[in-house]
């Protein structure tokens, strides 16, 4: 039989996991926010340019809020800018060179998940083109040939630096193409399409709510 005094702490380890149960609740419903600004070095996959030769900005705010103990969903509006570069080669007989330009508005919607000290993120990314651009060696600027919409998938990992700041590195890459569309071969194979690979480097402020 118990005796009186397990009760009572049986009873108050009860109301500690049922505090405990309740703060947890509350802060599933809780949205946090972030600010982020950064670099992006990409690269434009079978526009037979190799490298993550153009280098651009990103920028953007987001909120996330948790849905269990170690992971969250956040959601970004972006600016980001991406593209491909070919430089010149004097030394090889090549004297070509191109810049192909890219502006975006992207949507990401991520999983995130906390190990350790790092926070992994998986998931996809609505992009939508603001202007695109081609120059070329004679420093001419004409309109390049970017799809109006993006799909691309998303991942990356972030690590704290000091009270509410951290570092996030991203990679992305379409999904659907950035330049030209998808066709069939022979009612089989699918083919055609250039896709945007790039990699972000941010700063990003985490703004939590304050009680």
């Amino acid at each position: 039989m118990w005796s009186n005094k397990s009760i009572v702490i049986f009873f108050l380890i009860l109301s500690s996991i049922a505090a405990q149960a309740q703060t947890e609740t509350a802060k599933k419903g809780q949205f946090s926010g972030l600010i982020k600004a950064g670099i992006v070095a990409s690269q434009i996959h079978n526009d037979d340019v190799g490298g993550y030769n153009k280098l651009g900005g990103t920028a953007g705010f987001g909120v996330f809020t948790p849905i269990t103990r170690s992971a969250k969903i956040q959601l970004e509006l972006n600016y980001a800018m991406r593209g491909s570069r070919k430089a010149a080669r004097p030394d090889k007989g090549d004297f070509t060179s191109f810049t192909l330009e890219a502006h975006y508005i992207d949507v990401p919607i991520l999983y995130r998940s906390h190990l350790a000290m790092f926070d992994y993120e998986v998931g996809i990314c609505n992009s939508f083109l603001v202007a695109s651009r081609r120059i070329d060696p004679q420093f001419l600027t004409t309109a390049a040939p970017f799809n109006r919409y993006e799909l691309a998938f998303n991942a990356g990992v972030s690590v704290p630096m000091k009270e509410n700041w951290s570092f996030n590195a991203r990679f992305h890459y379409s999904l659907l193409p950035a330049i030209g569309k998808l066709q069939f071969v022979n009612g089989i194979n699918i083919i055609g399409g250039a896709y945007n690979n790039a990699i972000s480097f941010c700063v990003v402020r985490i703004l939590t709510p304050k009680g």
